[in-house]
């Protein structure tokens, strides 16, 4: 009688688990790209996020200071006048003196550029924790970084200038900071300005141009019109 033939088992062989095992690791490396790629995405929106939020902060912060600043409260020649001690200009000659041209700017607002700070605005404000008093507020760009400082409340002229100690760093890789004035019948016109003006500016507009790396400078820009 013939012997029933021997039942092998059934199974995978070396070279069927080697692919699978290949298989998984391939899934494993596209599952683990994927997973990265979102959350280097999800990272750079809440960066951006943020310096979205810094710049809008900021730019509210220029607008409450231009909201706050004074109008006939202030004598017209509060912005220039002289620091305690220093020796007054004499007057010039009658005959020779001419009529001085029209401020752009409103009453206790001044946009200057200096030798090491490209534009610097600024303004005297009402101090909102001294009722009564007002403070110069100064705005400035140096070195890719925006600055901000508010002098000592005080109610008597000269108001004091803001100490190197009062400035904070607003905002840091900022590009550009600019600042034009509407001229009635005239259009934008960049300050500081040496050019005599026909009439006093209704509005200002706040630019700020920031830099991401080694990227493309964004333009923001606020709008503000005068009272």
């Amino acid at each position: 009688m013939q012997a029933p033939p021997h039942n092998r088992q059934s199974g995978f062989t070396l070279i069927e688990v080697m692919i699978a095992i290949m298989i998984m690791a391939i899934i494993s490396l596209i599952a683990w790209r994927g997973l990265d790629i979102m959350t280097r995405a999800n990272t750079q929106m809440e960066v951006r996020g943020e310096e979205n939020a810094r710049l809008m902060r900021t730019l509210q912060q220029l607008e409450h200071d231009l909201a706050w600043r004074t109008t006939i409260e202030l004598p017209s020649s509060a912005m220039d006048m002289p620091e305690q001690g220093a020796e007054p200009t004499p007057p010039e000659p009658t005959e020779d003196r001419q009529v001085p041209p029209i401020s752009m700017l409103p009453v206790g607002m001044d946009v200057r550029r200096l030798n090491q700070i490209p534009l610097q605005l600024e303004l005297v404000r009402a101090a909102p924790a001294a009722p009564g008093q007002w403070q110069r507020v100064r705005w400035w760009l140096q070195s890719g970084t925006l600055y901000r400082a508010a002098g000592q409340p005080t109610n008597s002229y000269p108001l004091p200038d803001p100490k190197t100690a009062d400035s904070v760093a607003v905002l840091e890789g900022i590009a550009s900071f600019n600042v034009r004035a509407w001229e009635p019948q005239q259009g934008w016109r960049q300050l500081p300005t040496t050019s005599r003006s026909l009439a006093p500016a209704s509005g200002l507009e706040i630019r700020l141009g920031t830099r991401r790396s080694a990227g493309p400078v964004s333009y923001y820009r606020r709008v503000l019109a005068f009272d």
